[in-house]
């Protein structure tokens, strides 16, 4: 009877209680084991949307640095056909003005928005060093307009230069960046020292030429106007790296 008894109980199964335990304990496994995957795509995710942010805003700043390293001092020409509507500002405050060779989003009571019919234009001037390839039949020189649309992307839109309408439709448009909340450029004038006051939000700061000093070497050396500025700052809030910043030197100025 003892033998009997004793290969019954070795002969019994799990018992409902222990395998309810034992699949708790397998779903709170695959529950942790997932939860850890889910959070390690996550991460990967968010890491990789940040380099291709940090990549996109680099090409960007390599963009610009061209661009403004290649700008010169140029006057707006005046179209060939159409209203001219920079010919008011050209006498200046003082009658010794001449049309602006960099444009800001904003100045001296002119909106480039309105003067270009481009939405969320924030600076246009022309640079040089046009890259030919084709050997096609066009200047070397590019007009050159950024804007910000108001879905966040920062476009670089250019033309050849003819002194066309600023209207004209661009020859090309270039999608920058995306995902842009907020852009800033200031302009440090010649002959400033770079603190916070210096930099001017925006430019021309009036359509007469900012003098640069005679030099130590000839200090009777008459002031050469200058009407690029010596120095452009550009602040971008993104969505993904938050605030970043980039001071340019201009050879043009």
């Amino acid at each position: 009877m003892t033998i009997m008894l004793a290969k019954t109980r070795e002969a019994r199964g799990f018992t409902l209680i222990e395998l309810l335990i034992a699949m708790s304990l397998t779903v709170l496994t695959g529950a942790i084991s997932y939860q850890f995957l889910d959070a390690s795509i996550r991460v990967q995710s968010q890491g990789d949307a940040a380099l291709q942010s940090l990549a996109d805003i680099e090409q960007t700043w390599q963009m610009m640095t061209s661009d403004l390293q290649h700008s010169i001092d140029r006057p707006v020409g005046k179209p060939a056909v159409g209203a001219d509507m920079l010919s008011a500002l050209e006498s200046g405050s003082n009658g010794q003005g001449r049309r602006p060779a960099m444009m800001s989003a904003q100045f001296d009571n002119v909106l480039l928005s309105e003067l270009t019919g481009r939405d969320g234009a924030l600076l246009w001037f022309t640079r040089h060093g046009w890259v030919n390839p084709l050997g096609q039949q066009r200047s070397g020189l590019q007009r050159v307009l950024y804007r910000l649309d108001n879905n966040g992307n920062l476009f670089r839109d250019y033309w050849p230069e003819r002194n066309q309408l600023f209207s004209s439709v661009p020859e090309g448009s270039v999608l920058l960046l995306d995902n842009v909340q907020a852009i800033n450029i200031t302009f440090l004038p010649h002959g400033q020292y770079p603190d916070a006051a210096a930099w001017l939000p925006y430019w021309p700061p009036t359509l007469t030429p900012i003098p640069t000093p005679p030099t130590a070497s000839v200090p009777d050396e008459q002031p050469q106007p200058r009407w690029l500025p010596a120095a452009l700052k550009v602040s971008l809030q993104t969505g993904e790296l938050g605030l970043v910043e980039r001071i340019f030197m201009l050879a043009g100025g």
